[in-house]
């Protein structure tokens, strides 16, 4: 009984909602990692010829079956003002569903170039491919008293298929970039799926993808050359459903190539997350731990995702 409900609600965590502070899209806890994918304002908005950034998350693979979500985006600025860039997702819930985005992305800074407040806009639109496996799923009257039997008709209508939609995001950025100032804030705004795609695989012909709203508020702390404290907050809304996760991250530089990150945060009611990274000259690798505080952590004694991300930039422009 504990893996029927297991895999219930991994379909849900990704279609509808698992609990009140899980969100319907990605589940990703380095939102600071990947600019692309997280507000399509901050495309291409860097002072190096380009930038590569990959982030993994595998959770829940000690219960049945993992859910896998891999994310890869690539930005260039193209001269002071505009930037472009792309990202491709895919986030696999336990071979079960599995979403595929490929989407490009471009940026405007709105504020003129060097001015001590930066503000940027950005449009994203690519395609979403979603696909249920059908023979994966297992339902309640599939066990015989004591037994599950997987030739028991489920009795349910869904069956395997794959959809095409579009995918639309906007977004919005502003930072205070004052030099020789302590505290530059910062805050973003994202609306992703802002065309509410049309989703059909139960026959609900008007069932459509519900908007989420996203804003990153936060501000860097800049102590002295070494030493950069940025504490911040996450806040995800989508059909009654929200996230919040607050922390900070901090990060100390030894000499010009070798930077060390450290970090902690708080996913309210689902998850404690510690980070710890590094950054290598060109190359900045974190990796973070959440570990389970929810309810589902009766099934995962605490067990909850590792998270690892990859940013290549080459150097300064």
């Amino acid at each position: 009984m504990k893996k029927i409900n297991f895999l219930i609600a991994i379909i849900i965590s990704t279609t509808i909602c698992y609990n009140p502070v899980k969100a319907q899209d990605l589940h990703l806890s380095q939102f600071y990692s990947n600019s692309v994918y997280f507000n399509p304002a901050s495309t291409g908005m860097i002072n190096t010829l380009y930038k590569v950034s990959t982030q993994s998350r595998s959770q829940w693979g000690n219960i049945s079956g993992k859910y896998l979500t891999s994310l890869l985006s690539f930005e260039i600025p193209y001269n002071n003002r505009i930037g472009f860039g792309a990202y491709i997702v895919s986030d696999d819930a336990a071979k079960v569903l599995n979403v595929f985005k490929f989407v490009l992305s471009a940026a405007y800074q709105i504020t003129t170039p060097n001015d001590k407040h930066f503000l940027s806009t950005g449009l994203q639109v690519g395609f979403m491919n979603m696909q249920l496996n059908h023979n994966e799923l297992t339902f309640d009257n599939q066990w015989v008293v004591d037994n599950f039997d997987n030739d028991v008709p489920s009795g349910e209508l869904t069956e395997s298929k794959t959809i095409y939609v579009p995918e639309v995001n906007l977004g919005i950025y502003y930072k205070f970039l004052n030099n020789g100032k302590m505290f530059q804030p910062y805050a973003s705004f994202t609306i992703y799926h802002a065309t509410m795609p049309k989703i059909d695989f139960i026959g609900k012909k008007d069932k459509r993808w519900p908007m989420r709203f996203q804003t990153i508020l936060g501000s860097d702390i800049i102590v002295n050359n070494e030493l950069t404290i940025v504490p911040g907050m996450l806040a995800m809304y989508q059909e009654n459903v929200m996230e919040i996760l607050p922390g900070f991250r901090g990060s100390y530089s030894f000499n010009t190539d070798i930077r060390l990150f450290l970090g902690g945060y708080y996913r309210l009611n689902d998850a404690i997350i510690i980070l710890t990274g590094t950054k290598y000259k060109n190359f900045k690798i974190l990796l973070s731990y959440d570990y389970n505080i929810s309810d589902l952590s009766y099934f995962t004694n605490g067990r909850g995702a590792f998270e690892l991300s990859v940013i290549f930039v080459p150097k300064n422009k």
